[in-house]
């Protein structure tokens, strides 16, 4: 007989910070972010406006992809615990995992996928984790 140890997987810094912010957003006012759909030949653009003064917690999404920041000021949470200053305009890549961030001036920011798929509910399943529930979908 073969034994194989695993040690159990650590969470993340960011993962153990999530758990407090939640703590702490679930007893604030929720806010619904203005969000957009736009649609060309295999792309599909989800646009949000987040107002500044916001903590935005948001599903973890499935796959990387194309982001366009088009107006605003932010600090990101990153994986690693530290917090990075976006300033628009800017575009990049973003990782899969969850998107932490507090809104200095308010954002216009754009996620970019690259599908065919036109359908806003299959496309939200497509491209981000709704096993996790939203503060504003559990209160």
């Amino acid at each position: 007989m073969t034994l194989v140890a695993t040690k159990p997987k650590k969470a993340s810094l960011l993962e153990k910070q999530l758990g407090t912010l939640y703590g702490a957003a679930a007893a604030q006012p929720q806010i619904k972010c203005e969000e957009r759909h736009h649609f060309g030949p295999n792309i599909y653009i989800k646009e949000v406006t987040m107002p500044a003064g916001a903590l935005i917690i948001g599903k973890p999404h499935r796959m990387e992809h194309l982001c366009n920041m088009i107006s605003g000021r932010m600090f990101i949470l990153q994986e690693d615990g530290s917090k990075k200053e976006l300033i628009a305009p800017m575009t990049f890549m973003a990782k899969p995992g969850r998107k932490v961030a507090y809104i200095v001036e308010t954002v216009v920011f754009q996620n970019i996928y690259s599908t065919p798929e036109t359908d806003i509910e299959k496309l939200e399943n497509m491209c981000v984790d709704n096993s996790i529930p939203l503060l504003e979908e559990g209160n």
